[in-house]
């Protein structure tokens, strides 16, 4: 289930720009949660976002919207941003019932964090890519992108 289906981008905005918003005015200091449904929120916050701008970006390089560059690259920015900061959800070992985070997270902590950080440098490649605005530049990198999200659930998310 999405928390935020592609189709309501305007709730999706609004969270994104309170997200940004809260991103340029952190600190370097660790999120602590003092409830396991607090980190399993924000981690589904984020992966909702990473999964609208995907499923955004993902229509267009596939053909199923038409392609617009602005877009795009708005997307791929804030999928960016979104990306580096995902990892935060996870600092704790931080569970519950409706949680689709394997216990293996933290049993493999680096290598999850591995999976993040290829993530994050993977989004970076798109936005450079996205920046010459040309689709057949795009799709090498959205697909790197993509590739990188499905490794890690394979090994890290209940369906």
């Amino acid at each position: 289930m999405k928390l935020l289906p592609a189709s309501n981008t305007k709730l999706c905005r609004t969270l994104s720009a309170f997200i940004f918003t809260a991103l340029a005015s952190a600190t370097v200091q660790a999120v602590e949660f003092a409830k396991d449904d607090d980190a399993v929120y924000l981690r589904k916050a984020h992966m909702a976002l990473v999964g609208t701008y995907f499923g955004e970006m993902g229509a267009m390089v596939k053909g199923k919207q038409p392609f617009d560059a602005k877009q795009f690259q708005t997307d791929v920015e804030r999928l960016a941003t979104v990306t580096r900061w995902a990892y935060e959800g996870f600092k704790g070992k931080h569970l519950t019932s409706d949680s689709k985070a394997k216990p293996e997270i933290w049993e493999n902590k680096a290598e999850f964090n591995k999976l993040m950080d290829d993530l994050a440098k993977k989004s970076e490649t798109l936005k450079i890519a996205a920046a010459s605005g040309n689709l057949s530049d795009i799709k090498p990198a959205f697909k790197d992108a993509a590739d990188s999200c499905s490794a890690c659930h394979k090994k890290f998310k209940n369906k």
